[in-house]
């Protein structure tokens, strides 16, 4: 097997009776690379998967940009009617003068 991976086990000759000597030291490499091909696989998974989401958010499709744009609109519209409401004041002086109250019926 080529030493793809530098262990030492490839650079000292094992002796006979050494404890050096491993039988199952290709099984091991090969489980080795194995985990390391694995790991790299999802690495680069995560990593695809992660740049087509920033992509999708930084650079939108026109269509998807038009539906954003409008919901921001909504967001922006709903938040001035909560001022107004919360203002009523402020309400009164954008009425014409000829306009009653907004609860001009509870009184």
């Amino acid at each position: 097997m080529i030493p793809i991976l530098a262990s030492p086990d490839f650079f000292q000759q094992a002796q006979a009776g050494s404890h050096f000597a491993k039988p199952h030291t290709a099984a091991m490499d090969l489980f080795v690379m194995i985990n390391l091909a694995f790991l790299m696989f999802m690495l680069g998974f995560f990593a695809c998967w992660a740049w087509l989401i920033w992509r999708r958010t930084t650079q939108p499709k026109p269509h998807i940009k038009l539906i954003m744009e409008l919901e921001d609109e909504l967001a922006q519209e709903e938040k001035s009617t909560a001022q107004r409401d919360s203002n009523p004041e402020s309400g009164s002086e954008s009425r014409a003068s000829w306009e009653r109250e907004a609860d001009w019926w509870r009184k």
